[in-house]
């Protein structure tokens, strides 16, 4: 329930990035050195256009393919810390220094499909957090998903925090059979689900 004048869960915003400089960009993507405001920003954060507003299904969305600190690439960026950024699937050349990117916390617009299968990847938000796993939503599917603590990137590396609620990941699906959806962040096994799909695209089942 919204208080007037609050904005409804799906369309809040927790994580933040501050252009410093755009290095180079394009109508569809581009290089920027930012400094986080807010939040976790991890490999395959959305991010609202700054034309966007915070109704549903904005117009142009901004994703952060590769995070680079100190000429190396790393897993995420908190604050106060800066970063050269990687952004696709969006207009990054017409961006000021100064502009504030700001991230949905919620998948933004009603879901559009109640399955999900095996392989698929999908974009997910924290829900709950306990010592087994994390409980997540995932963007435009109304089934419940869940994520196992092993396949969580801080279950193998130090330098990755775990799982906080409001957290947003880039997911695959490996179990469609259980209830909670079994989903995995490890970049192991989306790749891995990648190659599947590469290859059954490439080599398609015979019709019945």
């Amino acid at each position: 329930m919204t208080r007037p004048g609050e904005a409804p869960p799906h369309a809040r915003v927790r994580c933040t990035l501050q252009i410093y400089e755009v290095e180079y960009g394009d109508d569809h993507g581009g290089v920027c050195v930012v400094r986080c405001l807010g939040g976790v920003v991890r490999t395959g954060q959305v991010f609202l256009a700054p034309t966007a507003t915070t109704e549903p299904a904005p117009a142009v969305t901004l994703t952060t393919t590769r995070i680079e600190c100190y000429g190396r690439e790393v897993p995420f960026l908190d604050p106060p810390h800066t970063a050269r950024v990687t952004l696709s699937g969006g207009p990054v050349a017409g961006l000021a220094r100064g502009t504030v990117l700001s991230a949905a916390l919620w998948p933004v617009g009603p879901p559009v499909s109640s399955t999900l299968v095996n392989d698929q990847e999908a974009d997910v938000t924290v829900t709950a957090v306990a010592p087994v796993g994390s409980a997540v939503e995932v963007a435009g599917v109304a089934v419940p998903g869940f994520i196992d603590q092993a396949k969580h990137p801080s279950w193998w590396s130090e330098e990755v925090p775990p799982p906080r609620v409001g957290d947003q990941l880039r997911v695959v699906v490996l179990d469609d059979s259980r209830s909670p959806v079994r989903l995995s962040a490890l970049r192991s096994d989306i790749g891995i689900a990648r190659g599947r799909r590469e290859t059954a695209a490439a080599h398609p089942a015979p019709p019945d």
